[in-house]
């Protein structure tokens, strides 16, 4: 079965799960309040109430995104027994103040939970629930909740913006752009695609629309600096989650370490073929790629977590591989049944498990003016996810590696790396690796990417970059595909190759890249092959 799986960049991935529910005919009492938060900014806020005698647990909704596109969540809820908390956050639509990401969350996040505990239809018991920039909202408060369900999200924004240091170019620009309004900003597609080559990029924003005080500060603080940790909320001592991600998402990396890094025992994450935007190619992810087969697992969740009902133990970790599209359940991240396995680059372009004695240095070009193109991949908007990369593959500006055809199916479940040996003529510059499959067919769709940043020296530079994750099979007669370059634009931001900063950068050179392969060499990508049971 053939299927496209969409996911937008604020409540598909949620609206989704109550479609397949079936409630009973009810109309819920609902209630419209300003809360005053710590500074006199008031909040607007909807109530959602059950017709049937309180107190209820309370489900918290905090949203950039307008407050009434979420009655229908209003509703069902309540047809749960939830009473239900929708609010505008500071300067979004109906509430008061200014926009600005991330800043304030916690702060209004906390005064909103303390008024609902003290509300008469409230029996304390609070859960949040929602995706991307709602998510982060429960995140930012975890120490405070009962419950949340954040979908593709993260309380780390550092890492989405900035993942090993790479400025998410189109991720910031195509929601930074349209979201700095107390609605949204009017401004067509082909004017925000102009933006992503505009140089400086610090006048970016004038030039496409109008000055935009918080893009300006994501491109003045390119390190994780006081900036970035005071809107960092991993440290909380986090409540039960129920976290859902995707491996195309923009957030995947950033909510894996969220959940490794502190989780309560109680915690799940799911992990689909999930993306943040639209997949524009169609996919073959079978009937099970969907949340469907979560919702009513997320409500057990929430009933267990705010209702104290039971629950059957599940494994913390649940994650799909692609293209085999098969659900695995698991104990820890990584997999225990995935082996980390060495792919070597070797002098004539193969790839292979097998260590190549022979040493060579392959010469490029790499000029900022004429960027290798980014086609699908990790980003926010159209076109994301998995995109054919055929019309990448006669470029100059690349080394390729290609395995022979497999033997047998390979499926790849965890993290990838790749080690590096690099040089070049500029004071800095930028190396990604991606991952591709080759079918059959000829056609070649991307797998999982990753770069970094170096500032070479005398001698090669032995450089660690980590292509994210992935759960995917590559099935027998196909072939795997290394690419090695120097951008992927506009997902990221290109090197100017000039040493200047990303905010006044505005003179780009032309730089000599070498990679050096075999011998005391071994660039290789380090794939974790998962045994099937």
């Amino acid at each position: 079965m053939r299927r496209r799986i969409l996911a937008s960049c604020s409540f598909f991935l949620l609206v989704v799960l109550f479609s397949n529910v079936s409630f009973a005919e009810s109309e819920p009492l609902v209630k419209m309040t300003r809360i005053s938060v710590d500074d006199s900014t008031q909040l607007a806020t909807d109530i959602y109430l059950p017709d049937a005698d309180g107190p209820f647990p309370c489900i918290l909704i905090r949203t950039p995104y307008n407050k009434d596109g979420q009655k229908g969540e209003g509703e069902k809820f309540t047809q749960l027994g939830y009473a239900v908390v929708v609010q505008d956050t500071r300067g979004k639509f109906k509430s008061d103040g200014t926009f600005y990401p991330f800043r304030h969350e916690r702060a209004d996040g906390l005064v909103t939970v303390e008024w609902i505990r003290v509300q008469s239809w409230s029996n304390g018991k609070i859960a949040g629930w929602g995706g991307s920039y709602v998510g982060y909202t429960q995140l930012v408060i975890a120490d405070e909740l009962d419950a949340m369900v954040p979908v593709v999200t993260t309380a780390n924004m550092y890492e989405a913006l900035y993942p090993a240091g790479l400025f998410s170019l189109a991720t910031a620009f195509n929601w930074g752009l349209m979201v700095d309004s107390q609605t949204s900003n009017p401004i067509p597609t082909e004017k925000i695609v102009a933006a992503y080559s505009i140089l400086p990029l610090s006048v970016a924003d004038d030039s496409t629309y109008k000055q935009n005080d918080f893009l300006d500060d994501w491109l003045r603080h390119q390190h994780y600096d006081a900036y970035w940790q005071s809107m960092d909320f991993r440290h909380l001592e986090p409540c039960p989650a129920y976290s859902v991600a995707g491996w195309w998402d923009i957030f995947l990396m950033s909510q894996i370490h969220d959940f490794v890094k502190k989780r309560h025992p109680a915690s799940r994450l799911i992990i689909g073929p999930y993306a943040h935007g639209k997949i524009t190619i169609e996919t073959e992810y079978g009937e099970h790629a969907n949340l469907y087969k979560n919702e009513a697992e997320i409500i057990r969740f929430l009933d267990d977590q705010l209702k104290g009902r039971s629950q059957p133990e599940d494994k913390p970790y649940s994650l799909f591989i692609m293209q085999r599209n098969e659900w695995i359940e698991c104990e820890q991240w990584p997999p225990t049944n995935s082996t980390p396995t060495p792919f070597y680059f070797h002098h004539n372009g193969l790839l292979s498990t097998v260590q190549d004695n022979e040493q060579k240095v392959y010469d490029y070009t790499y000029d900022p003016l004429n960027p290798f193109i980014s086609l699908g991949g990790t980003f926010l908007g159209v076109g994301v996810g998995p995109a054919w990369q055929n019309p990448n593959a006669e470029r100059k500006d690349q080394i390729v590696f290609e395995s022979e055809p497999l033997a047998e199916p390979v499926v790849l479940l965890g993290p990838i790396n790749a080690t590096l040996y690099v040089s070049s003529d500029a004071p800095n510059t930028d190396f990604f690796v991606s991952l591709q499959e080759i079918r059959s067919d000829g056609q070649i769709i991307n797998i999982q990417e990753g770069g970094a940043t170096i500032e070479p020296g005398e001698k090669p530079e032995r450089l660690q970059i980590s292509l994210w994750a992935t759960g995917y099979e590559v099935i027998s007669g196909h072939r795997l595909r290394v690419c090695v370059i120097s951008s992927l634009f506009p997902r990221y931001n290109r090197s100017l190759n000039s040493g200047e900063t990303i905010f006044a950068g505005r003179t780009p050179r032309i730089a000599q890249q070498q990679l050096f392969v075999g011998g005391e060499y071994p660039s290789q990508v380090l794939l974790p092959i998962f045994a099937i049971k």
